[in-house]
């Protein structure tokens, strides 16, 4: 292997290792000596760009014609210090070598302050692997000094408001989220302040949009103590918008947080007009002074310090002197239009509202208390529900059931659609005779189990037996009240109504009726219960014909008949009506009816609403709708029917379609 092939590859080892070579001058191999050098310079410069690939550039520019620019300078902040300024020649920025991505603060200054200085922040770009970007940052503006003098007088008082924080705000334009452009920062002078004459002073930069603002709370309440006498105009802080900043010199502001000082005294009495010593006072909104009332056993008042903004609220708990119990009272003092002028609203068992002043710095006050005496809590629902049937009621105090010979008679169940049927022709008690049905609506107790649970805090009842279907109700009476000892009967304890239903609809159950009292040409009832034989020219007719579904179809979540056809006299007729019968687990234009299976000429007595008589249909509940067909009986020889297609869905989500034909009866 030759010499220069070992010392290629040694030097191919010594960069991979460190990057630079290190060289020894002694005369001998001269051009190898200059080569690694030359090397060395390369790799430097490359692990420069690496480390510092950023070059930023901008131009200055004067925001009036005649700021001077001659000494500008700017310096730059990343994570460390100030780096050395750099001068700005013919108003061109330019600052090589800065890292990728990172934060900055850039900074231009006059040493002569020819300009305000500025200051911005900003982020360098992303660099790739021995990759040089030029990041342009735009035109950067500066103004000269420019004296800016201020006055501020009060409202009324002509009196200079002194020592506020008065500084400037650069009025600053939104440019889109670029996190590259230069973000302007804001200044941190505050304006100088002669009190001989009133005078704040500051130094703007002139060109620059700048607005004035100031510190406005001066206790540091959270709440503004002083406001413009025209009106804020944006900020609550601004005093000068950037358009108004050279036009006005002097501004007038009113105070509208002012402290209230003055020597509150009140005085509490009974009903007899006694003083009352035992109270507690106090104010929680007292700013600036105690939150307790001091008691003055010589004048026989409460004294509190007042010091405070906006109003005050006077808070007296109730208490107890000896046997006695005293309410509650609050005061409320609010501030008017006058000067030592306060408007005072008391609340409690008196109510008083007036207008009152403070005297040679003192407010006086009276309240007067009353007695009262303890009383039991009265007994509210907190939550009743019926589930499965079952009632649970939840009270807002202990209750225990009212019992009669060991019998609970609080809490009863109720069929609340049951009806009593008395035809004359039957023994009864009611003086119906023959001739006459008596119809009455009566519900009836059912059994029920009742419990109390929770501390009798918690109520449930249940039926004692299996439930026919129905509609049914708890109806809750009085409790005894625990706490008091005495019964109550608490208000709304009573259930909604809910339904029993445990029937399956079936689609052949569905009756097609007109009302004729007739069915397949023959009289349903012949005679009345006086044993009268029915004689009707009429009946048998045409009638208008109702649909009536069974009480099942409470289990139905949807219930749907289209009439496609009917059959008129045994003419066909095609036909469209849809009839919804149930909607989304709820009734639709469908009316729940009390069926009376009777003669014509029975006369009928109903004392809550009167039944449907003349149909087929059996005395009991059913549900109807209207077909607005008129049709005849469905005899022999002569068809009276309706085609419907239709289609059902149960509670638990089953749904069955087809077609049906029903004959009218």
């Amino acid at each position: 292997m030759s010499n220069h092939i070992k010392l290629a590859l040694a030097v191919s080892a010594a960069l991979s290792m460190s990057g630079c070579l290190e060289v020894e001058d002694n005369n001998n191999n001269d051009d190898v000596v200059a080569a690694l050098e030359a090397q060395n310079q390369l790799l430097q410069d490359q692990n420069t760009t690496n480390a510092l690939p950023i070059t930023l550039s901008g131009t200055l520019k004067g925001a009036t014609d005649d700021v001077d620019l001659s000494d500008a300078q700017v310096s730059i902040k990343f994570a460390g210090e100030w780096s050395t300024p750099v001068p700005i020649s013919d108003a061109k920025i330019l600052l090589e070598k800065q890292p990728a991505y990172s934060d900055f603060t850039l900074k231009v200054e006059s040493p002569s302050e020819a300009f305000v200085a500025m200051t911005y922040k900003s982020i360098t770009r992303h660099s790739g692997q021995g990759q040089v970007v030029n990041q342009d940052l735009g035109e950067i503006l500066v103004g000269k000094p420019k004296e800016k003098v201020l006055t501020l007088l009060q409202t009324g008082e002509n009196i200079f408001v002194e020592d506020l924080a008065v500084y400037p705000l650069y009025e600053v334009e939104h440019q889109g989220y670029n996190i590259h452009n230069l973000v302007l920062q804001q200044p941190e002078e505050f304006a100088g302040f002669t009190k001989e004459t009133g005078e704040y002073k500051l130094i703007l930069a002139e060109g620059i949009p700048t607005e004035i603002h100031a510190e406005l709370d001066i206790d540091s309440d959270g709440v503004n103590d002083f406001e413009l006498e025209l009106g804020q105009s944006g900020l609550a802080s601004q005093l000068l918008s950037s358009s108004k900043v050279w036009a006005e010199d002097t501004l007038y502001l009113k105070e509208i947080n002012q402290l209230n000082e003055y020597n509150l005294r009140l005085t509490i009495l009974n009903e007899q007009g006694e003083v009352l010593e035992d109270a507690r006072v106090s104010s929680e909104n007292n700013d600036h002074g105690n939150a307790y009332f001091d008691y003055d056993s010589v004048t026989g008042q409460y004294v509190l310090e007042a010091a405070y903004r906006g109003w005050l609220n006077v808070e007296i708990p109730s208490f107890q002197v000896g046997e006695l119990h005293y309410t509650s009272a609050e005061m409320s003092i609010y501030e008017t239009e006058f000067e030592q002028q306060y408007r005072v609203s008391i609340s409690g068992s008196q109510y008083r509202v007036f207008r009152t002043e403070v005297v040679e710095g003192e407010l006086n006050l009276a309240v007067n208390l009353s007695t009262f005496s303890y009383e039991s809590p009265s007994i509210e629902v907190l939550s009743n529900n019926v589930k499965d049937s079952s009632l649970e009621v939840f009270y807002s105090a202990p209750v225990a059931l009212v019992e009669e010979d060991n019998v609970q008679t609080s809490v009863e169940l109720m069929a609340t659609d049951a009806m009593t049927i008395i035809p004359g022709n039957t023994q009864n008690d009611q003086g119906i005779t023959p001739g006459t049905t008596y119809v009455m609506h009566a519900p009836k107790s059912v059994g029920t189990s009742v419990e109390l649970m929770l501390n009798g805090t918690k109520l449930t009842a249940s039926p004692a037996a299996e439930l026919a279907d129905g509609e049914y109700q708890y109806r809750v009476g009085d409790l005894v009240n625990v706490i008091a000892d005495e019964e109550q009967n608490v208000y709304s304890d009573d259930s909604e109504g809910f339904t029993v239903s445990k029937s399956a609809f079936n689609v052949n159950d569905v009756v097609l009726d007109n009302r004729n009292y007739t069915t397949n040409g023959a009289l349903i009832v012949a005679k009345n219960t006086a044993d009268v034989v029915v004689n009707c020219s009429w009946c048998g007719g045409s009638g208008n014909v109702r649909l009536y579904t069974p009480t099942s179809i409470n289990n139905l979540e949807e219930l749907i008949f289209t009439l496609k056809s009917y059959t008129n006299n045994g003419v066909v007729q095609d036909y469209h009506r849809e009839i919804r019968v149930v909607v989304d687990g709820q009734l639709y234009s469908t009316s729940k009816e009390f069926m009376l299976k009777a003669a014509q000429n029975e006369n009928i007595s109903a004392n809550y609403y009167y039944p449907q008589v003349g149909t087929s249909l059996d005395s009991g509940y059913r549900y109807s709708n209207y077909t607005y067909l008129n049709l005849n009986d469905d005899v022999v020889g002569s068809e009276n029917s309706m085609t419907f297609d239709y289609s059902y869905t149960t509670k638990e989500g089953d749904t069955q379609t087809g077609t049906i034909t029903y004959k009218v009866k």
